[in-house]
């Protein structure tokens, strides 16, 4: 190695050393593509095929914590429904499983995944509901402040039923005693 380029090295290796790694920032962004279903269990608790997705813009570098809801406000349900899908793989939560299920719902309701694929997609998002209900009964999410958390089985009992589904499981949606729906299990 001649001694410029070792001393190139050492001041790269140098500087490198010396400072904090940045935040993430995507290079690119988030197209506005619809969606082409990979896989129809893509999104739906246990799966983790949304990690073999080629055109998963997340599929090796998550959205991060406070980015995904970044996502979730830009109105664009594909990369939405990607950002959550992922973080539901590599972290099963009922939240992440809630707003997979909503971009779903929102990317079919919309027609935005290719025409032979909306069917699918409409199915995907009553899977997705479903599996709150199956898999996180107890599952919460908060409101924008952080301050107060809300349950997301009646959101997803009613996302079943505005989809046309019927919820299994032996799942009722009741009043409770302020006159508010909630949905309980048998």
């Amino acid at each position: 190695m001649k001694p410029t380029s070792a001393l190139l090295v050492l001041i790269l290796l140098g500087a490198a050393g010396c400072s904090e790694p940045g935040p993430f920032v995507y290079g690119s962004p988030l197209s506005d593509a619809p969606l082409a279903v990979h896989d129809e269990r893509a999104g739906i608790h246990p799966s983790k095929a949304v990690l073999d997705d080629p055109n998963n813009p997340f599929a090796r570098a998550s959205s991060g914590p406070e980015t995904k809801w970044d996502i979730q406000s830009t109105g664009n349900h594909v990369a939405a429904y990607y950002s959550w899908a992922t973080w539901l793989a590599n972290q099963p939560t009922g939240e992440h499983q809630y707003y997979v299920a909503v971009n779903l719902g929102q990317i079919w309701s919309k027609g935005l995944a290719h025409q032979e694929d909306l069917p699918l997609v409409r199915e995907m998002a009553l899977a997705a509901f479903q599996s709150v209900l199956d898999h996180f009964p107890d599952a919460a999410s908060w409101d924008a402040t952080g301050t107060f958390s809300f349950e997301l089985v009646t959101a997803a009992y009613l996302g079943l039923l505005d989809l046309g589904g019927t919820p299994a499981g032996g799942w009722l949606l009741v009043q409770d005693p302020d006159g508010n729906q909630k949905a309980v299990r048998r």
